[in-house]
């Protein structure tokens, strides 16, 4: 047991050291342009491993992309995969509309599974928006419907350069896809915005999830878009070119948004975060949806990592990187979270067993502190008040202590079905 904490300490290890590099590189690049506004992209090639080049805010090769990404826009599919999102859809579909961007330069997929409310007829009453009904046999996950419906829309008279993928209940500001055309333009082969919570103060659990995703922003896909490293994709409110679908789109598991990530980063691939393109995500309330939406994530994630094992030892001893390697400390360790639940809990049983109750309780109390810090520096860096969110700051190691033994039931027995998530017909202004 201690061999197999000792191999997940150096995962978090490693984690920590790529967040403390990043989080330095960004306040570097930030103090030499002078600036108080964010930077914007720098080059996003997939064939350049370091850290992108500086682009400040005044600086001419800003302009130079801005100017480009303007004369030149790609052509987006935008695709929202549906079912009974009768309350939310309008809200997306109306910002859509509203986008800051040529109107003949993107189009709208709404790929509804099995709805039975006004889903459909919302969605048809829309300008620039096809609508394609998943009827057949039982309701199926997103990736399944992502499986039956990316080759349809491959195979459109239509060309488009990239595609970008929503979920029903998502908002975003009108300047959302400029800030994909911009990466774009500038090389990225994917690319993902900034998610944040829409209803943050509803409950203790949905703290903890606007915490999770402030953690994830700031933390995991900031700093290695410094770094030049690849971010994750996280289900919703990413984009990437077409051409990287020469295949088809495949999901064997239900982490599309994981397996997606794993998938392109084995291709050579990285996943660049953009902090600008922000977008508003509605998150469960309720403790029984979230232990379940746990229970899909963390199943996805062990599927992830015994299906691509043997991939990713092919590809990283045919090419070894730090990207390669990262992506799999980062999957492994979430996808296998689990196993740190068994360790944590016979060695404090062997600490306790001996009287070793210093050496127990110390780092319990130091690991339970740290989380509580991490929570509330990531909420400083994302912008949220901390006091509003103290609850779910001082709570959130009981939050990842759920995570851990989720992962670990998961293990033995994977959850499958999709649990709807019911969503509020609020309307978020920007």
């Amino acid at each position: 047991m201690w061999t197999i904490q000792l191999i997940f300490s150096s995962f978090i290890v490693w984690c920590i050291l790529v967040c403390c590099a990043g989080l330095l590189q960004r306040l570097r690049r930030r103090w030499k342009a002078r600036s108080p506004e964010r930077i914007t992209p720098g080059p996003f090639s997939d064939q350049n491993p370091q850290a992108p080049a500086e682009i400040g805010t005044d600086t001419a090769e800003k302009k130079a992309v801005q100017t480009g990404a303007a004369a030149h826009p790609v052509k987006f599919a935008v695709v929202i995969c549906a079912h009974n999102e009768e309350q939310v859809l309008g809200h997306i579909l109306r910002d859509l509309q509203e986008q800051h961007y040529p109107q003949d330069r993107y189009h709208t997929f709404v790929f509804a599974d099995h709805c039975t409310d006004g889903t459909v007829a919302l969605a048809r009453r829309f300008p620039n928006v096809t609508v394609w009904e998943h009827t057949e046999g039982e309701r199926s996950s997103k990736g399944k419907v992502l499986n039956d419906f990316m080759p349809r829309l491959l195979t459109l008279p239509e060309a488009f350069d990239c595609i970008a993928i929503f979920d029903a209940d998502n908002q975003i500001g009108p300047g959302f896809l400029m800030k994909f055309n911009e990466a774009f333009t500038a090389g990225a082969a994917i690319v993902t915005g900034r998610r944040l919570a829409q209803n943050p103060y509803d409950s203790l659990v949905t703290q903890w999830y606007t915490m999770y995703w402030a953690m994830v922003n700031s933390m995991y896909n900031l700093p290695r878009y410094e770094l030049g490293l690849s971010a994750m994709v996280s289900g919703t409110g990413f984009a990437f070119r077409a051409d990287l679908l020469r295949d088809g789109w495949y999901s064997c598991s239900v982490s599309e948004d994981v397996e997606f990530t794993f998938q392109q980063n084995l291709a050579g691939h990285r996943v660049v975060y953009v902090d600008s393109a922000f977008f508003y995500d509605e998150q469960p309330a309720r403790f029984s949806v979230m232990w379940s939406q746990l229970r899909r994530w963390c199943t996805g994630g062990i599927q992830v990592c015994t299906h691509y094992a043997w991939h990713w030892f092919s590809a990283f001893t045919a090419r070894p990187s730090w990207r390669l390697f990262d992506i799999f400390a980062g999957v492994y360790l979430t996808g296998l979270f689990g196993l740190t639940a068994i360790c944590f809990v016979l060695n404090a049983y062997v600490m306790l067993r001996d009287g070793l109750y210093l050496l127990f309780f110390v780092p319990t109390l130091a690991g339970y502190l740290a989380t509580i810090l991490t929570g509330y520096l990531a909420a400083r860096l994302s912008g949220w008040p901390a006091r509003k969110l103290a609850a779910g700051i001082l709570t959130m190691p009981v939050f990842y202590s759920l995570l851990s033994y989720i992962s670990l039931i998961s293990m033995f027995k994977h959850q499958k079905t999709w649990v709807k998530i019911e969503h509020k017909s609020s309307l978020r202004k920007f």
